[in-house]
């Protein structure tokens, strides 16, 4: 037998308890999400610089780099709201036998309006590469 004193109880747990678990929900989705683009934009900028470091002609080299980050996020599905390139390329204007690096930063403004459960606002995530130039190849050309 139930006491009437308890009549409505799961109503009320129900009514209090849902709303915590729809924002669990959306805390868990939107931290996803920025770990995901985080990892994605850190690929965009390590396949930049392999790629710059390639290069031999500073002037390509840093076409390169924007048209590599750009495909890389668009093929991912990465969506930022600002994508910021930063790169040293002098290492590939340097005569061939100079050891050298590259650096490429990338920074991504993403947005979290557009979850189920939509929040203010955006975070930037950003990644950083460095790589080694060949020093037999031929450079500033």
């Amino acid at each position: 037998m139930r006491c009437d004193s308890q009549r409505g109880a799961v109503s009320v747990e129900a009514a209090l308890l849902v709303p915590l678990l729809v924002l669990v929900a959306a805390g868990a989705t939107a931290g996803w999400r920025v770990w995901w683009a985080g990892s994605q934009v850190q690929a965009a900028a390590q396949a930049a610089a392999r790629a710059a470091s390639l290069l031999g002609d500073v002037n390509t080299a840093n076409q390169t780099v924007a048209m590599i980050v750009a495909a890389d996020l668009d093929t991912a599905g990465v969506h930022c709201a600002d994508v910021t390139i930063v790169s040293d390329l002098a290492a590939v204007a340097q005569p061939p036998g100079v050891p050298g690096t590259v650096r490429v930063r990338v920074e991504c403004a993403v947005g979290l309006s557009d979850l189920l459960l939509p929040l203010p606002g955006s975070v930037v995530v950003h990644g950083d590469a460095t790589e080694a130039v060949d020093i037999y190849s031929r450079r500033g050309r």
